[in-house]
């Protein structure tokens, strides 16, 4: 199997550290995964790659770097749910609802939540307020997709390919956004696939992905030098970056629906 760059399912908060009122540039770490990889659960027991990916596949599950200034390091298998419950606990300390919080409704506690997490990881190759070279291409159905004749509109722009599993793992949560702005032609959501047509029409029969895909994609990646997957990125009406990402992080939805919201006043 050949070797892949993947940037796995992580959590921003356990990657990056920053000071509350500053803003750094954080320059994410190429991991080196392939079958190869050596990955243990909780007990420190070596999984097979059979075991740790049909794990990761659930979305309950991510790898965690044992050294995340080495790019071939060996990797932990985490939940999800117990990792978000350590890390809220370092931001919420003691078991007192904050003054203002207690007549929240669920959803509202559940944003507040996701907003007192870390901002996620935002990719090396774009900037916030950059304008970005535009393409022009047509997509897996024939229709023209032209970057600059969507000036006036807010565009989400994510990159991927079929065998990433964080890519898979986020589309779900990228396919209710697209529910959510349906009805307003003003947001348009495109993805920028790596892989041949056909693959793509036979991967999306059994995991729907509800974006406008664009398929063989790969020197559209090459435009902004991405190598690294799933990358997202948010332009405003003016065709500025308001948002990049690159990976998935569990609040993810929270930025992308706070900046598209933003970007339409």
């Amino acid at each position: 199997m050949k070797n892949i760059y993947l940037i796995l399912l992580l959590l921003s908060a356990s990657l990056i550290v920053r000071a509350q009122d500053t803003v750094k540039k954080t320059v994410p770490m190429r991991f080196n995964i392939d079958m190869n990889t050596i990955v243990k659960d909780s007990t420190g027991k070596i999984c097979t790659y059979k075991e740790w990916t049909a794990l990761t596949r659930t979305r309950e599950y991510v790898l965690m770097p044992e050294d995340t200034s080495n790019p071939n390091t060996a990797f932990k298998l985490v939940k999800k749910d117990a990792l978000l419950r350590k890390y809220s606990a370092t931001v919420n300390t003691g078991n007192t609802m904050p003054a203002g919080q207690k007549n929240l409704s669920p959803g509202e506690a559940e944003e507040q939540r996701m907003a007192s997490y870390p901002k996620p990881m935002e990719s090396e190759n774009f900037t916030i307020g950059q304008q970005i070279e535009t393409f022009s291409t047509t997509d897996m159905n024939g229709k023209k997709v032209k970057l600059k004749d969507l000036r006036g509109k807010v565009v989400m722009l994510n990159f991927w390919f079929i065998g990433c599993p964080p890519c898979r793992a986020e589309i779900p949560e990228l396919n209710k956004l697209v529910e959510l702005y349906k009805d307003n032609p003003n947001v348009v959501f495109i993805a920028v696939a790596l892989d041949p047509r056909w693959d793509i029409r036979t991967f999306i029969k059994t995991i729907p992905f509800n974006f406008d895909i664009i398929d063989d994609g790969r020197s559209i990646a090459d435009i902004y030098k991405i190598h690294l997957y799933p990358t997202s990125v948010i332009l405003d009406k003016e065709g500025k970056v308001a948002f990049h990402t690159v990976s998935f992080a569990a609040n993810s939805p929270y930025w992308m629906k706070k900046t598209i919201n933003e970007a339409l006043k």
